[in-house]
């Protein structure tokens, strides 16, 4: 069992796609391990009463193991009953869970209020798994970088992952309950000014925390590259093909502009990560469209779901976040004062910011990591597993698509 990620495989800029036949004969050998694990779960259904071994599923923890994750710093105290209060499922499965412990473990304020995330399902296991590594950098994240960031994002109380059938248990805060936190999507959260101003100050907070950080060399050596990690990726999952299916399938909400170029799309994806590896590098979520934020009672915006975490320039993050989550009249209206704000924090932050004319070069060059995972979400073959409903895809991809058009990317990218 492993609660950190291990070092990957660093390929360089001008490595394309190598040993794509070799990672796809690895990938159809876990997925093997992972449906004999499964099957032996299913026959003899474990309940592990320590963190030795990792529950298959929420519903199957007990007193004992909970104590054994929540109560290991302080001694007598005790789970005594949970019960688990609702959730949904995607690329994982998520459920609350409500605690309670003895009187030592009440005295002590430990949580009693849980946000659950486990990989029951073989799908969930494979493509967070063995194909994108998305559980050990999680488990990484919340036991290695979330205790020194001042962000708003939950915290952690647990996370680890079994290497061998990818069983994994993360435990963290519900901020539904100790922040008030209300979540959303493209379609049904409208993001205001105040909000997407606290977006740009988290995402610059992270930023200036990690810039350039000797800790990429020490303890977050894991820590991949944004173009190396997608290179890994694709050697396991067709992005390019998974494009092209998802912007067909998107046609009816993408401007004709960007259709008539949609076979530029995928090389300016690539151009764009290039460029961005050339960049000062820093911690990136990569993954930063509205699902993934939260709004606070005080109004601040939080971010959840750090699995995709990778290295890179600064623009990844704001490029995806500003486009994906903003309404088309409003990130028209301020995405400049948006990217200066941006600058400013950073600067605060103790960075030697860019100059506002080479950031937002950037920030047009950077917006096709996103849409691509937007494309693909949609685009998906049917042994993929289906991570967001169409209606959330096709909003996203109409603010995004209109934003390439805009900022003019794939001319900015070419440019390059």
């Amino acid at each position: 069992m492993e609660t950190m990620p291990l070092t990957t495989s660093r390929p360089g800029p001008d490595q394309l796609r190598p040993g794509a036949l070799s990672a796809k004969l690895g990938l159809a050998g876990k997925a093997a391990t992972i449906a004999c694990h499964l099957a032996w779960e299913s026959v003899r259904r474990p309940q592990p009463t320590s963190v030795d071994s990792i529950p298959r599923s929420p519903e199957a923890l007990t007193c004992q193991w909970l104590t054994s994750a929540l109560c290991a710093d302080v001694p007598r105290a005790g789970v005594v009953g949970f019960k688990l209060v609702g959730g949904s499922d995607g690329s994982t499965s998520r459920r609350a869970i409500q605690v309670a412990y003895n009187t030592t473990g009440q005295g002590a304020g430990l949580p009693e209020r849980l946000f659950s995330k486990s990989t029951p399902k073989f799908t969930s296991r494979l493509i967070t798994g063995p194909a994108s590594q998305a559980l050990r950098t999680e488990a990484a994240f919340y036991n290695t970088i979330r205790p020194g960031l001042p962000i708003e994002a939950p915290q952690g109380y647990f996370a680890a992952v079994d290497e061998r059938s990818y069983r994994s248990i993360f435990l963290i805060e519900d901020v539904c309950v100790t922040r008030g936190a209300r979540f959303g999507s493209a379609v049904d959260l409208a993001v205001d000014r105040p909000m997407a101003e606290s977006m740009v100050r988290q995402m610059a907070t992270y930023h200036a925390a990690l810039w350039q950080s000797p800790r990429f060399d020490q303890d977050l050596r894991w820590v991949q590259s944004a173009y190396p990690w997608h290179l890994d990726t694709e050697r396991l999952i067709p992005f390019e093909r998974r494009n092209l299916v998802g912007l067909d399938r998107a046609e009816a909400v993408l401007p004709p502009e960007l259709l008539a170029r949609k076979s530029e799309i995928y090389p300016a994806l690539l151009r764009s990560l290039v460029l961005n590896a050339q960049a000062p590098e820093t911690l990136l979520h990569s993954d930063v469209h509205l699902g993934n934020w939260y709004v606070t009672d005080t109004g601040q915006m939080g971010q959840h779901d750090w699995q995709c975490i990778t290295k890179g320039q600064w623009a990844l993050d704001v490029s995806y976040a500003l486009s994906c989550a903003l309404r088309i009249e409003d990130r028209r209206a301020w995405e400049r004062d948006l990217i200066e704000l941006y600058l400013q924090t950073l600067a605060k932050g103790g960075v030697d910011a860019p100059s506002f004319d080479a950031a937002f070069l950037a920030y047009r060059r950077q917006i096709f990591h996103g849409l691509v995972f937007w494309t693909f979400t949609i685009g998906r073959s049917p042994l993929h597993p289906k991570m967001q409903p169409d209606e959330i895809s096709l909003a996203n991809l109409e603010r995004m698509g209109q934003a390439v058009v805009d900022l003019e990317s794939i001319d900015a990218c070419n440019a390059g």
